[in-house]
């Protein structure tokens, strides 16, 4: 065996160490995606954590920031979950979205969705009704 052998083993198993022991960096939009997901999904886990029985028992909230401007959609809520933090966890998602449409130059559609005037139920979800 060259001497040699030895020394260019221990230079790749080295090199192969350093590379699968450093953490690869993630694209920091990639990363600010993700946190708007899952902030939405908690936003979601509580907008549907009860079912629509009494439309009394709903309302309705503007959601997400779009690039041009004026929000992603409407949500429908039950009041019977803690409203003044589920209202808080929209609008700082809508601020983190706001935030990263500026920091990512995203660009978007400028049409503004239809806002709802009422909460109805159908087969006990809430639907967003329009007159």
């Amino acid at each position: 065996m060259n001497t040699k052998t030895p020394l260019r083993i221990l230079a790749f198993l080295t090199l192969t160490l350093l590379l699968t022991a450093c953490p690869q960096e993630r694209d920091p939009q990639e990363i600010a995606l993700a946190d708007l997901e899952s902030r939405f999904s908690a936003i979601l886990a509580l907008a549907q954590s009860r079912s629509c029985e009494n439309p009394a028992d709903w309302s309705y909230t503007a959601y997400g920031s779009k690039a041009c401007g004026g929000p992603q959609g409407y949500l429908a809520y039950p009041l019977t979950i803690d409203v003044d933090r589920f209202l808080a966890l929209v609008e700082r998602h809508r601020q983190a979205e706001n935030q990263y449409n500026i920091d990512f130059n995203i660009t978007s559609t400028c049409d503004l969705p239809a806002e709802p005037t009422r909460v109805d139920c159908a087969d006990q979800l809430p639907v967003l009704g329009y007159d």
